[in-house]
């Protein structure tokens, strides 16, 4: 029988130095995320009037590049949604929730695979990489979260 110590103080328990790192880096991007999403829509037709006006615009701006830019509302409330529905779990992750970690991966997956669904782009295994390695060192911290 292996011999497990209850915690019957009141005191809470301590969140890892790795998790508060990871939230507050997702707290970060998903700032960034959510101006990008209410923002882009707004100011789309002037990016790409810039951007095709500099000198090496083809450098700058690929045809993947100019669909995300021309998604319109839709696509960008969408990604608002699943913004805020990663932020929501890191918050959750912060206090220790588990439910946390499952309202970040879902969201992330499905912010992976919008422009695919919606956009008909193929998809960018790069983009990947990020959210992946995120998602593994979240899932090393659910041993702490209740």
């Amino acid at each position: 029988m292996e011999n497990e110590t209850i915690n019957t103080s009141n005191e809470k328990p301590k969140r890892p130095q790795l998790l508060s790192i990871l939230c507050v880096l997702t707290f970060i991007s998903s700032g960034l995320g959510i101006i990008t999403s209410i923002l882009t829509p707004m100011m789309s037709d002037k990016l790409v009037e810039f951007m095709v006006s500099m000198p090496s615009y083809e450098q700058n701006l690929t045809q993947e590049g100019l669909i995300i830019l021309k998604a319109g509302w839709g696509y960008y409330m969408i990604s608002l949604a699943l913004i805020s529905g990663s932020l929501t779990g890191a918050i959750y992750m912060w206090k220790l929730k588990k439910i946390g970690f499952h309202f970040y991966t879902i969201a992330n997956i499905i912010l992976f695979c919008l422009p695919s669904l919606m956009l008909g782009l193929n998809f960018d295994l790069i983009g990947l990489v990020m959210p992946g390695v995120f998602i593994g060192l979240y899932a090393l911290n659910l041993k702490y979260m209740e």
